[in-house]
Formats: structure tokens, sequence, C-alpha cells
């Protein structure tokens, strides 16, 4: 029941809130500075205003003159501010505006900085202590009721909520900001942390959307495409390139909806030299016209701050790159294990060879261009120019991308930290990378799931491919041919996992039919990545079926908020139809029972099986299914 009692209160140096039937006891606000991550936790507050809306108070120590605000909204929601003027040097300062320990929480939502990153945890599962790290938002559910952790999204000095839990409660909570180094006499400012309480808690991510929105754009049209990484990755060639796009082109089915042929990693000499290497004989100039004269659109992948060792940048103009504490630059990119230096975007130099590298190849006739592993810049200790601050380095390089591609090509972040904004992208990877595996799929549910406030407003996301193949829907000797994980194999180990030498294919039919029916139902980008040439007949009507279906809004798990894995998913079509997926992510088989009534679906009287095309009947306002292991079930309903 809400009254109308202060939702804070501070005694001691300690603060409490309580918003709704949701606590938060005992919170003290600390400083973290120097290599070594001393807490300094001497804040002994003095009320200096209170009113209705904002009680503020001030404390001066031996680290400077501090303030810390909190603004009052109503009873379910609550800001804070913290901030203070240094008396001495403090370096790599982080500001802690609230640190706590034992909130119960049934239920946990991770959010993560780039693609990927999200997770979502029943505590009552619960075994040993586990840790949390969130970007942007952080959510925790009790007794039905969500409480939302946020900071804004567009963010000069990086926040981050993190912490660890034990079964049944969260054991300890950390929301801070990284400020740096400080110099006596500067003002050291957290981000504002709003607090939110809801039972609405797909609601309340909406509306943080929808005041963290940057530009406001039109929603594009989601284009279809395929791309050579999954499938090929390094081993990629100009010939297989364009073997797959002529079979798409002949395809009755697949040349309707395909409309872009995206080269990925593999094409180029090597990170910082953008020309071809001898796998791509003709070179990309002739790539881009030959894709072209098929009615397809060139996309090509980049890692455009990536600058490996052998690179002529490395040899020649290392004032290009981004420094190590020593001053010297840092080698702080690795991959797979390639390693690099990363590019220092804050140098105007830079920028301008950004924007004629993309300028060239948007002049030879790219329209699509994939920009990878920018996350990694933000690994560089120091950049040049202090006056760009770290949470907007990312958003100069795609600046100068954008700058030089700008109505001529879209722009595809990926690794991309979502505080570099939508102003310059086209769409952003939501998932962590994907592949032919079992594991993979339920590691990647958790982002999509997470991440339906960002499509089709801030961008079109992208869950990563969309794949088919399998032992049973592929004709290939090649299928298990490709061993990536041999990159990993040390000399002096005698022993490893089998997985080191074994495929990356790892999937079954109804598997894939899991992972595509997440495709269909995040609302986002549709990219084959399989040699489509080596599907089989039942590969071929998986990949033409999802081509061919209506792309809908981003699809709302409903249980985001009490299970580990979402299963149930509702997403909103055209013409007041709808789909329902419903997901058995377990070892047994499952009944599910889903009451069209309750969800506002009362009006859906007709349902059909998405991927055998088989009527589902409609039961007192429910549809019931008995789903085995590993299995969905897809539905169409108007």
């Amino acid at each position: 029941m809400k009254t109308n009692k202060m939702p804070v209160s501070v005694k001691n140096g300690k603060f409490s809130i309580e918003l709704s039937s949701l606590k938060l006891d005992n919170c003290v606000t600390r400083l973290i500075h120097g290599d070594d991550e001393e807490i300094f936790d001497d804040f002994k507050w003095k009320r200096i205003d209170s009113n209705a809306s904002k009680i503020s108070f001030e404390t001066k120590n031996d680290m400077g003159k501090w303030s810390l605000t909190f603004s009052i909204k109503n009873q379910d929601e609550i800001s804070i501010d913290f901030k203070g003027t240094l008396s001495r040097n403090i370096s790599k300062l982080k500001l802690v505006s609230l640190h706590t320990e034992n909130v119960k929480a049934e239920h946990v939502l991770q959010h993560g900085l780039k693609m990927g990153g999200c997770r979502s945890f029943v505590t009552g599962n619960i075994k040993k202590e586990e840790s949390f790290k969130s970007y942007f938002m952080h959510m925790l559910t009790f007794k039905g009721e969500t409480m939302q952790l946020s900071h804004k999204m567009m963010q000069d000095n990086i926040s981050s909520i993190s912490g660890s839990m034990i079964k049944n409660s969260i054991k300890s909570l950390s929301v801070q900001t990284e400020t740096g180094d400080g110099k006596k006499g500067q003002t050291a400012e957290s981000n504002s942390l709003k607090i939110k309480v809801s039972r609405d808690g797909h609601g309340m991510m909406n509306l943080w959307a929808d005041e963290n929105i940057e530009v406001k754009k039109s929603p594009k049209e989601v284009t279809p495409g395929w791309n050579s990484w999954d499938y090929y990755r390094w081993t990629i060639t100009e010939d297989e390139v364009l073997k797959n796009a002529e079979f798409i082109k002949r395809d009755p089915v697949l040349s309707k909806y395909v409309k872009r042929i995206i080269v990925d990693d593999g094409w180029e000499y090597c990170y910082g030299e953008w020309d071809a290497n001898p796998l791509f004989k003709s070179g990309m100039k002739s790539l881009a016209d030959k894709i072209t004269k098929m009615g397809f659109e060139p996309g090509l992948w980049f890692a455009p701050s990536i600058i490996e060792p052998h690179a002529r940048i490395a040899q020649w103009d290392s004032e290009m790159l981004a420094k190590g504490e020593s001053g010297l630059p840092a080698l702080v990119f690795s991959c797979m294990k390639r390693y690099g230096f990363v590019l220092d975007p804050s140098l105007p130099k830079v920028q301008k060879w950004l924007y004629e590298l993309f300028k060239r190849y948007t002049e030879m006739g790219y329209k699509y261009f994939k920009l990878d592993f920018l996350e990694s810049t933000l690994r560089a200790p120091a950049f040049a120019n202090p006056a760009v601050p770290r949470g907007k380095i990312v958003r100069k390089i795609v600046e100068s991308v954008y700058k030089a591609t700008v109505g001529k090509a879209d722009i595809l972040g990926c690794n991309y930290p979502f505080m570099a904004g939508n102003k310059y992208v086209d769409a952003v990877r939501v998932s962590a990378d994907i592949h032919a595996d079992w594991k993979h799929v339920c590691e990647n549910v958790f982002s999509i799931a997470s991440r339906f406030w960002s499509n089709g407003k801030f961008w079109i996301n992208d869950p990563d491919f969309t794949l088919c193949r399998g032992q049973e829907t592929s004709n290939d000797k090649d299928l298990n041919r490709l061993k990536p994980c041999l990159v990993y194999v040390e000399p002096e180990v005698k022993e490893y996992p089998p997985f080191f030498n074994t495929s990356i294919v790892k999937i079954n039919q109804k598997e894939v039919e899991i992972l595509l029916s997440l495709i269909l139902i995040s609302g986002g980008a549709i990219n084959l990545s399989d040699d489509i040439t080596k599907l089989n007949k039942d590969g071929l009507e998986l990949a033409r079926k999802t081509l061919s279906a209506e792309v809908g809004e981003a699809g709302i798990p409903l249980d985001l908020f009490s299970s580990e894995k979402p299963s149930v998913w509702v997403q909103r079509l055209k013409n007041n139809k709808a789909r329902l997926l419903l997901i058995n992510w377990g070892e047994e088989s499952k009944e599910f029972s889903f009451d069209l009534m309750k969800n506002k679906m009362e009006n859906m009287g007709s349902a059909l099986d998405f991927w055998n095309n088989k009527k589902i009947s409609i039961k007192n306002g429910r549809i019931t299914a008995e789903l085995k292991k590993h299995s969905c079930l897809l539905v169409e309903l108007k």
C-alpha cells in the first residue's frame, strides 16, 4: 500500500530507500580510487534542504566537499545525485552513489554495455555466489514488483551497477561512475541514478527507452541479407561469395527476400590494411560491381579502429594510436589470438583517415558496412584529446564513418557500446555471437529478450545470424571441417576438452527451429550465414519460411522477470494478427497452457503452427501444448 511518508531517510551517514514494498536499507556512498581501488566511505551527511520533492545533504572530508541530493518524483520513483569538489589530486576515481547489502530479490535481470552481456537469474536456484554487472539499467523483482535502477544511455563517464547474489537475495549492490583522474579543485560527479518500482517491468523498460532516445527516426524496414562469416570465417573467398549470391538469385523464394550480400572478416590483408587479400583476386570494386549486377546491395565488414602490429599505421604512424600508461601505443585488442593496437579517434588525423577509408568504399558501390570490435577501443587507458570523454570515444569513430556514407550506405554497429547513441547507426547487434550450436542459442536468448525496447525505436535490433544448417538439414561433407578453437591450443598443454578439435555445428532441427523462431520474434535483422548451396530440402525450407514470414514488432517475453530463460513470448503483427512463441528449454517434456483472454488476445480465433502449417485448437480461450525437450511452438494468430 502506498503511503505519504518520505521514501528516503538518512541517519549516521547511511540512507534507506523504500519505494512501494521494495526497500534498500543501510546504503552508503563511497569513493574508490587508485590502482589498488582503495575504498573511502567517511561521509557524515548534514541536511541542508528538504521539501516534498527534494532532500539535499552536504559534508566535507579529506577528499573534498561533497553533496548528495535525492529528487523525489512520487512514492515509486526517486533519483540520486552525488558530486563533489576535490581537495587533492586523485587517480582512477570512481564515485559510488549507492552501496548496500542484503537486498531481497526473487529474480535479477542483468543488462550489458553492448551486444550480449544480459543474464536472467532466479535467485532461489542459485547454488553458489554469482556476480553480476549491468549498464544503463538493472532490474530486480520481489513479490511481483520490479525495481529498476537506471542511468541515462548517453554518458560522458561510464556508469555500472554491480554486485553478487546468493540464494533468494542480492548479497551486495553497488552503483558507480568512473570519472578517471581528478585534480585538486575539479568537480567529480556521478551520473544521476534513477530508482523506480512498478508491477509492469516491460513498461518501465519502454519508458526508459522513450526518455533516452537521442534521435527519433522513422523505422526502417528490415533488409534481409546473406553474410559469409559463420560458415566460412577466415576461409572466405571471392568465388564462394559469388557462388552463394548466384544460388540465392536463382532460388524462387530466397531471391524475393534476400537483398544484401555481406562479406565479413577474411577479405582484407589485415586489420588496419583495408585492401583485398589474394583470395579476392578481382579486388573489392570488381566484387561490388558483380554483386550489384545480380540485383543485391553489396556489404562489407570492417574493424575500423583495430590496427594489427604489421599494419603500416602501427609501423610508420604510431602517433595515431591510443596510448597505454607508459605513453606508448597500447596493444589492447585481442580476439581469437589476433592482437592489435587501437586508433585514437579523438585525433583529427584519425577522423580524417576513417572518413577517407569509408568514402573510398562507398564510391566503390558498397551500401552497407558492418563495424565490429568498436568497444575494444575503450580498453586503451589514454586518448590524446581530454575534451573527448571516454563515453564519447566510440561515437567519434562511427561519426566519421557516418559522414562519409550518409545517404549512401547503412551502418551496423557491432560490439557497439550503447552510450554512443543512435544518431549514426541504422542497426546494432544486440546478442552475442551465435553459432550452429544449442549452447549458443541458450546463451543468446537473454539479450534478445532484454532488448525489445530498442528495436524500431533506436535502431534495428540485430540478433545475429539466421542459421539453418545442422546434421539433419545439410548435405555437406565439410560440415564439421572448420575447427576455429584450435587457435587456443598451447604447445605445452597435454590435454584439451574434445570441443577444441571438433566442429562448431552441434544442433538438431528442432533446436534450429527455436533459433529461427527467436530471430522472427525479435522483429529484427535477418541475415543468413550458411553455405546456402549445401542445405538440404529441409534446411532450404527453413530458410525460405523464415525469410518470407511477416516482420513484426519486437516480441515481448512475458516471463522476463520470473524465469531463467524466457519461454513465453507475444509479438504483434499488422492487421490485428499476432504470434505466440512457447519454448521448452528443459531436458524433459513440458506442458504449456496460454490464456488468450488474460493476455488481451481473446479476439484471436484462428491458430496455425508456423513450422508445419497445422491448425491448432483453441479451447476455452486457451492454447495448450506439450513440448518435447529443446523444442518450441510458434503460433500464427488472427
